[in-house]
């Protein structure tokens, strides 16, 4: 409908797949599998759908042990095995959450990054989201050589703002970021959001201005 009603003509070319698109297991290597019931024709036979009608495909991930939803994701040790696997589908962007790193994968980052840890003030998450995974996930996505969108949701869990958000940083890695909590079904949530963005649009054009798209 995006290309038929005339949606795509306004702006609106990535038709983007949300959580719950994946089995609740993971195959023998370890990559992602389908909800077959859901894709039963897979997703690399969809992208070439939605390539077709002149759009873009999109897919959800999650910085952790697991989905927002509970299925398998990427910890530190799948990253390239997954944005590897999204390349071979024709995705067109990720949209990378991190609503399940867990203490363990959090404790490995660390360790990738001390000397620059030890050296600056964001609290440990920050450490995490901003000098070593995201830009894991970030060189990974390059390393495919397909031009794969990256949306990072970094932002939402630190706050927001700057300082807690380094924005120069999040300007070189990522496409476009999400900055506050998710649209849900109701005219007062819409308006939460309103709020928040014309509380502080001063301080998130900062990330405008790196070149990073705000959401």
């Amino acid at each position: 409908r995006l290309a038929e009603d005339g949606w795509k003509n306004l702006g609106y070319n990535y038709l983007i797949i949300d959580d719950r698109w994946s089995f609740i297991l993971r195959d023998n290597g370890g990559r992602l599998l389908l909800d077959m019931f859901r894709f039963s024709l897979g997703i690399l036979k969809l992208a070439r759908y939605i390539h077709d009608c002149g759009l873009k495909l999109g897919i959800y991930a999650n910085l952790g042990t697991h989905m927002c939803f509970g299925f398998p994701d990427t910890t530190l040790d799948k990253i390239e095995l997954h944005t590897q696997t999204f390349a071979s589908w024709g995705i067109d962007m990720l949209k990378f959450d991190g609503c399940c790193s867990n203490s363990e994968e959090q404790q490995k980052a660390k360790q990738h990054v001390q000397d620059i840890v030890d050296e600056c003030q964001y609290d440990l998450w920050e450490y995490i989201c901003c000098f070593m995974l995201y830009p894991l996930v970030s060189k990974a996505l390059n390393a495919t050589e397909c031009p794969i969108a990256y949306s990072c949701s970094w932002p939402v869990y630190c706050g927001g703002l700057p300082p807690s958000v380094n924005y120069t940083l999040l300007g070189e890695i990522c496409s476009l970021c999400r900055n506050y909590e998710d649209i849900k079904d109701s005219w007062d949530s819409v308006l939460r959001i309103v709020d928040w963005f014309f509380n502080n649009i001063c301080n998130v054009l900062q990330g405008q201005a790196t070149g990073t798209t705000l959401t």
